[in-house]
């Protein structure tokens, strides 16, 4: 006799699902490599996976090395310090913008730091304001501080930050700014001190500075403390002050420099000193420079070069148009250069002056100024082609 079993249909039905849970359970957890939470033995992600937060505020003291993120747009806030030991990567296409309602925002690379920031022609890294309406003095700029000779001691405290610069270290790096257009900046630290679009302090001959513009800035676009840096495709553009400033030894080149002064705005095209304390400090500032277009404004009550405080140098190839005066000689170490040849001008064109083509000031006697007059006079001989200016196409911004 056969014996029939029959299954009852609710135990029918518990058979069912654990065969089905048996066959279709996965684990189930994050599937994505990069998140924080990755689970390699998941087999369905169940959309739990956590990132890491990538943070886009600079601030205070960068002490190891950090690469930006082009595709970010970061924010300045307060006084950013590059350690020494430490390197800034800002690649092609960063924008940076400083945070207004914070301290007075600026970038220094300190002694033994290094800034590699390279932009492009068509993707230059930008600095600006991030004031909703943007002005001149909105934040206060890039300051590098290297090790090499100045003369106002064998070392000096920055204006800016309170850290030293200057050395004995020639070749000193400080890193690389290429195509880098800063806004806005000059903002004032008190009645006698306010910071440039550009501050190079005592920085080494190995540090590459080339296709910088300062636009719209409160103060200085370029001052040099000092150092040895060359600095090659620099534009000025509606800077308040001096569009070019050197002083404390300055021995570096520069070629194709273009400034542009905003009406009614701006001091001189190039303002050059040795030491304002004595004239005759060596190392003496004594650059070599060529292919410069300076154009002030019409009306203009200042000079295309000033140069004083006992600067030696080799400026050829200028184009100087709209300011009062052309080239102006003050003081007496600096007049005295200009007649011995420690102080070359040639190829200078001075054109839409409402003063003088150039001036002497302050001759020892009558001899140095009569040396110096007629050195000048040799210089001012109407061929300079200045800086051109197929080379701004893309990177750089107009009034």
């Amino acid at each position: 006799m056969k014996t029939k079993f029959t299954l009852r249909p609710e135990l029918l039905i518990l058979a069912i699902a654990l065969v089905l849970t048996a066959t279709s359970c996965k684990r189930e957890g994050c599937m994505d490599p990069e998140a924080t939470n990755y689970d390699d033995k998941a087999k369905e992600d169940d959309g739990s996976c956590e990132y890491e937060s990538v943070g886009t505020t600079l601030s205070g003291d960068i002490s190891s090395d950090l690469t930006l993120d082009a595709s970010l747009e970061y924010t300045l806030a307060g006084g950013v310090h590059v350690l020494g030991g430490a390197t800034l990567t800002i690649p092609a296409g960063t924008v940076i913008k400083s945070d207004p309602n914070e301290s007075v925002a600026y970038l220094l690379i300190e002694q033994g730091g290094m800034i590699d920031a390279q932009g492009t022609a068509t993707s230059p890294i930008v600095f600006t304001s991030g004031s909703s309406s943007p002005s001149a003095g909105d934040w206060g700029g890039i300051i590098l501080c290297g090790k090499a000779p100045i003369n106002s001691g064998s070392v000096a405290t920055a204006e800016v930050g309170d850290v030293t610069y200057g050395g004995s270290l020639s070749t000193d790096n400080s890193g690389t700014l290429r195509y880098v257009r800063v806004e806005y900046t000059g903002n004032a630290i008190n009645d006698e001190k306010e910071h440039n679009g550009f501050t190079f302090n005592g920085v080494g001959s190995a540090t590459t500075v080339e296709y910088l513009q300062a636009f719209m800035g409160n103060d200085d676009g370029f001052e040099f403390f000092g150092g040895s840096v060359s600095a090659d495709y620099l534009v000025s553009t509606g800077s308040g002050d001096d569009c070019f400033d050197w002083t404390y030894g300055w021995v570096g080149s520069g070629s194709y420099w273009i400034a542009e002064q905003a009406d009614g705005l701006g001091d001189r095209g190039i303002e050059a000193d040795n030491n304002g304390d004595n004239n005759s400090a060596s190392p003496f500032s004594n650059p070599t420079l060529q292919n410069i277009t300076l154009t002030g404004y019409v009306g203009s009550e200042s000079d295309g070069m000033k140069l004083r405080e006992g600067t030696k140098g080799d400026i050829s190839n200028v184009l100087i148009s709209n300011f009062q005066d052309g080239v102006e000689v003050e003081h007496e170490v600096t007049v005295k250069n200009a007649g011995s040849g420690d102080l070359t001008l040639s190829g200078i064109s001075v054109t839409g002056s409402t003063g003088s083509i150039y001036a002497i000031k302050g001759a020892a006697n009558a001899s140095d100024s009569t040396n110096a007059a007629s050195a000048i006079d040799q210089a001012i001989d109407g061929s300079a082609t200045g800086a051109g200016t197929d080379w701004i196409n893309g990177w750089t911004q107009s009034l």
